[in-house]
């Protein structure tokens, strides 16, 4: 029996050598010998092929080698290789081997000056191994499963622009000025999970900064729904996170990144901080940290609300400062503790300092929508952080800091502190566009419910015809610096308020979730 089977491969092989390598060129060199001769095209040969043909011959090459070295068998479709492999050439392309006899044929055709196999027969050839590799991409799939649709999310049949390689290589040159400690406690192989604390929306830039290896960070599923956003999140191998439910397809695309020996990057706050002050890790991420078997490495980022804070819209050029500490064991006590206890130890100050020259100052209205200090919105000036009712004002320091008329000096979050921890009453009611989610999956356009009057108060969160109870949200977040979204289990809503501000909303319902201990929200503080 076992002859037998030994027979038949190496029949099978014998055919694909007489078909692929002998029957296919013989047939290819007699067309574009006749279509020459029968329209009459001048031959006219150019070394310039033979960049082509080296290219080509190499690219084949090298997808045999990595096929017999890690696949352990041949590009024979008939008889696969028993082991899935990714490496090699098949990091930038699925199928280099294709790929390369096509550019090498293209070359011959320089070469020996054939018009018909340049401009005719190589191009042609192009959509005929496409198409044959869609019904071999079929195979791999029933084969390897989610393991192949992995691969196929990141590797693409021509091959990519290297984005994540070349915003490295712009970090490395200066693009954002940042200094790095503390690089040694990243793994340069092997899988490990890299936590930071988040001001700012391209901390992932400071954090890949300290790393010559790609790291794989959980982002928000929002941004999927922006077409560029979403082409330039898959380009840099980004995990879209569900914020405001249990995203179980999240959690397994991390395990297995992990299990691939990758490098994943977590935001555990969850949301980029406002007022930049450290906020408390989200409750569903620490227990998840917890529970992993690999290193976890805290990163501190200081500077970067200088950068762009969230409230501004706006990036600008500051020195930032990433320090990297040693991996952390959240295994023993409260690992929520843990992790806040890592981040603070790296951080320069909590809460960051922010320059506001060059910001759009009339945006502070976002965080700070009335006086701190008697409450007056008609008086108050935020722009301006003074207020025509009472006269309290604080004047910005050079250092980031601000001066109230006392004398004495604070920070931003500590300025909003009266506001954002102690709402007294609820907003005012406003109008607002509002789109909803009905189903919590991929990722898909949202439902418009049109312009309104968004309106809370400690029973209920209205919106025209809609009303959500204030015990039924299950998460309240906000995206970007405009937008609120309230979740149940199983729907979500986003309101853009047109003249109150997002964070105003997000910071009502927040307290009158955590009046509830069982709830699932955040159970952090607001800032």
């Amino acid at each position: 029996m076992d002859l037998a089977n030994r027979a038949g491969k190496a029949a099978i092989v014998l055919g694909y050598i007489v078909v692929f390598w002998m029957a296919l060129p013989a047939a290819i060199w007699f067309a574009s010998s006749w279509g020459d001769a029968r329209l009459q095209l001048v031959r006219a040969p150019h070394g310039s092929g033979w960049l082509l043909v080296t290219a080509g011959v190499a690219l084949l090459g090298w997808s045999w080698v990595e096929l017999w070295r890690n696949g352990g068998g041949l590009p024979i479709s008939a008889l696969p290789p028993p082991r899935f492999t990714s490496g090699g050439p098949y990091r930038y392309v699925r199928h280099p081997g294709y790929l390369g006899f096509n550019i090498g044929l293209l070359g011959v055709g320089i070469v020996v000056g054939s018009p018909t196999l340049t401009y005719i027969i190589a191009p042609a050839f192009l959509p005929l191994w496409l198409a044959y590799a869609a019904l071999e991409e079929r195979g791999l799939l029933r084969r390897f499963g989610l393991t192949y649709v992995r691969y196929r999310r990141r590797v693409g049949i021509f091959p990519r622009f290297p984005v994540y390689p070349t915003l490295q290589l712009a970090m490395s040159l200066g693009a954002m000025p940042v200094r790095i400690e503390g690089k040694e406690h990243i793994p340069r192989s092997g899988p490990a999970v890299l936590i930071s604390n988040h001001a700012c929306y391209i901390d992932f830039l400071y954090v890949g900064a300290a790393t010559r290896r790609q790291i794989r960070f959980v982002t928000t599923l929002e941004i999927y729904r922006i077409p560029l956003a979403r082409w330039f999140m898959r380009r840099v191998g980004a995990i879209p996170l569900g914020r405001y439910r249990h995203d179980f397809a999240a959690t397994r695309e991390i395990l297995r990144s992990l299990q691939d020996g990758e490098l994943v990057g977590m935001f555990p706050e969850g949301e980029r901080s406002t007022l930049g002050s450290l906020q408390a890790p989200l409750p569903a991420a620490a227990k998840l940290l917890a529970r992993l078997p690999y290193p976890i490495v805290p990163v501190g980022i200081s500077g970067s609300y200088d950068v762009g804070p969230r409230w501004s819209d706006r990036i600008r050029r500051r020195p930032v400062r990433v320090r990297i500490g040693p991996p952390i064991d959240l295994c023993v006590g409260d690992p929520m503790k843990g992790v806040a206890a890592a981040l603070r130890g790296l951080v320069d100050t909590d809460p960051q300092p922010v320059h506001l020259e060059g910001l759009p100052l009339d945006r502070l209205a976002r965080v700070l929508w009335a006086c701190p200090r008697c409450r007056d919105e008609a008086s108050w000036r935020a722009e301006r952080l003074r207020c025509d009712a009472c006269g309290a004002g604080w004047a910005p320091t050079s250092q980031g800091w601000f001066v109230d008329d006392t004398g004495e000096q604070c920070s931003l979050a500590e300025i909003a502190s009266p506001l954002w921890d102690q709402p007294d009453e609820p907003p005012p009611p406003g109008p607002a566009t509002a789109w909803s989610e009905a189903e919590f999956g991929s990722v898909h356009p949202l439902k418009s419910l049109g312009a309104g009057e968004l309106e809370l108060d400690t029973d209920a969160l209205r919106f025209e015809d809609l009303q959500v109870p204030i015990d039924r949200i299950q998460r309240v977040t906000t995206e970007r610096a405009d937008t609120l979204q309230v979740a149940t289990l199983d729907r979500m809503w986003q309101f853009r308020p047109k003249r109150q501000s997002a964070f105003r909303y997000f910071v009502y319902l927040m307290h009158q979730l955590n009046r509830r201990p069982h709830i699932l929200s955040r159970e952090r503080g607001s800032r």
